[in-house]
C-alpha cells in the first residue's frame, strides 16, 4: 500500500540540506512522480525519499 497517494503534499530532501514542498501526481510501485509547488518541474522518486511534514524531512537531514 503506498504511503502517498496523488493529490498528497509531501516534502523532499534536496542536496542533503535543502527542503522543498511537492505534490504527488502519481504512486505505484514504491515510486512517486513528483512535482514541485514552485515553479515548473518534477521526477519520479522512491517513497521512501519523501516525508509527510516538513519537520520529518528537517530531522532526517541533522541524522546524516
Amino acid at each position: 500500500m503506498s504511503k502517498f497517494k496523488a493529490g498528497n503534499k509531501a516534502f523532499i530532501v534536496e542536496s542533503s540540506i535543502f527542503v522543498k514542498e511537492v505534490h504527488v501526481i502519481k504512486s505505484s510501485g514504491g515510486f512517486c512522480l513528483i512535482k514541485y509547488t514552485k515553479g515548473d518541474g518534477g521526477y519520479r522518486v522512491r517513497e521512501s525519499r519523501l516525508f509527510a511534514t516538513e519537520e520529518e524531512a528537517k530531522a532526517s537531514i541533522k541524522k546524516k
